[in-house]
């Protein structure tokens, strides 16, 4: 007949599994203080008021980002951009009560394809918000400057009921080079639509 009962465990291999997992918390702590300085972030870039309409339902708008320093390091830097685009649903016929959906994306500067966010349910006289995050390719060896081109593009149920959509989109990012442990003297980074 078989026991159910567990083997008692060793007081040596709870001694090495502390001390194991002890190691490896150590190695988290080193590998994710590597960049200790606060990443650069820049002022908000808002765009202007844009209207969409259900008979033309994309838009797309281009976002440039810039990071410069007085003194650059022979370093990689590395970007993350938020977009959050506000939007107004106004239906053509106001008895329709049916709501479109919406969705924004923003395209990577890489060959990888832009990853949408979930749609948000616009609302009739109200503001909704998506937000959307990319980072950006670490390609940029930085310079005088490094820059990255984005797509946003803002997509409207096309089959929706007739109306408009009133939205605008504001955009920040932040930097940082990897592998360093201060700040670059002078570092900055701007967003803006060229």
């Amino acid at each position: 007949m078989f026991s159910t009962r567990e083997a008692p465990q060793s007081p040596r291999l709870r001694h090495w599994a502390s001390r194991l997992l002890l190691l490896f918390a150590c190695a988290s702590v080193v590998a994710t203080s590597r960049n200790s300085f606060e990443d650069i972030v820049s002022e908000p870039h808002t765009s202007a008021p844009l209207t969409l309409t259900t008979e033309a339902p994309n838009l797309t708008r281009s976002i440039t980002v810039k990071v410069t320093a007085s003194e650059p390091p022979s370093k990689k830097a590395q970007v993350e951009l938020t977009v959050q685009v506000k939007a107004r649903w106004t239906p053509a016929d106001p008895s329709r009560t049916a709501l479109p959906w919406m969705r924004v994306s923003l395209s990577k500067a890489s060959p990888d394809p832009a990853v949408p966010t979930q749609p948000v349910v616009l609302k009739t006289g109200e503001d909704v918000v998506a937000r959307t995050v990319v980072i950006l390719d670490e390609t940029c060896e930085m310079g005088a400057s490094c820059k990255w081109a984005t797509n946003l593009t803002v997509q409207v149920q096309p089959d929706a009921t007739p109306g408009t959509v009133e939205l605008e989109w504001k955009a920040s990012a932040r930097a940082k080079v990897i592998g360093l442990s201060d700040t670059p003297r002078g570092m900055g980074i701007t967003v803006s639509e060229p």
